[in-house]
């Protein structure tokens, strides 16, 4: 016998009814994820205030440091002009480390932002300053000595860089602060 005829014949008609889809099962919400991120949440919020507030007691109430002794800018110059006197560089080196020296001096010892000026620029804000006429002509015979040698393809003699080495020690004795 087919299959078909079994199956229509093994349940009366009539008797079941076809029944509706069921709901949807009400899960109950997870709770343990929400709790867990609502901590983790709270905990680097603390975390933050914490090293917050302590980092500002720290330097609010920072230990005595030790004061540092800074040396006067002419034994810094001096130091620096002997060790470059000591060295040997080619002429246009030489030159270029020894203007370096004496701007920084300048810029140290007169508050004169030295390193960024043109020779020019720093020749006119030293007159600006009212610094002795003499130190102002010296310098800027010294700078555009410094600046040939720089700039152009000069090669002076190596009398001429112990010259611009004593002028450049003669600026700095006169200069110091006492």
């Amino acid at each position: 016998m087919p299959v078909l005829p079994q199956i229509l014949f093994q349940t009366p008609l009539n008797t079941q009814r076809l029944r509706d889809i069921k709901p949807p099962l009400d899960v109950p919400p997870n709770l343990f994820l929400y709790i867990l991120l609502s901590g983790l949440i709270l905990a680097a919020f603390v975390g933050i205030v914490w090293f917050y507030l302590r980092k500002r007691r720290q330097t609010e109430v920072s230990p005595p440091t030790e004061e540092v002794v800074t040396r006067p800018p002419h034994e810094i110059a001096l130091e620096q002009l002997k060790i470059l006197n000591d060295a040997t560089y080619d002429m246009e080196t030489y030159h270029t480390r020894i203007s370096y020296v004496i701007r920084e001096y300048i810029a140290a010892r007169f508050k004169i932002p030295a390193l960024e000026l043109t020779t020019t620029a720093l020749l006119k804000q030293m007159t600006h300053e009212q610094i002795d006429d003499l130190y102002v002509e010296r310098i800027q015979q010294f700078l555009i000595n410094c600046d040939s040698v720089k700039f152009t393809k000069y090669q002076p003699e190596r009398s001429e860089a112990d010259a611009r080495m004593a002028d450049a020690q003669w600026f700095v004795e006169e200069t110091k602060i006492p």
